[in-house]
């Protein structure tokens, strides 16, 4: 009986730490930022720079919209590097 006791606390013990671990992607808000392209491929934002994270709508954004003043929707993710955004949606904003 021990035993099983001890093989079901691990068991819960490793779920709950996978659950942790991969809980960011779930409870990630959607933002909006707008901001303008840069030729490194980020976007600046009110003296923020968010670097475009690789998807097939964030390498049309960066790609083809450089100095270009766009209002994107997506999730950032802070990391040592900075802030991360993946792109959900975007437009051009008129100046």
């Amino acid at each position: 009986m021990e035993a099983r006791n001890k093989i079901l606390f691990l068991g819960l013990l490793c779920f709950s730490i996978t659950f942790l671990v991969y809980s960011y992607v779930v409870f990630a808000a959607e933002i909006t930022v707008v901001g303008e392209v840069n030729d490194t491929f980020q976007i600046v934002a009110n003296n923020t720079i968010y670097e475009v994270a690789e998807t097939p709508m964030g390498d049309d954004l960066v790609k083809n919209y450089i100095a270009e003043k766009v209002e994107v929707i997506g999730t950032v993710e802070e990391t040592d590097e900075g802030k991360i955004i993946t792109v959900k949606s975007f437009k051009i904003v008129p100046e």
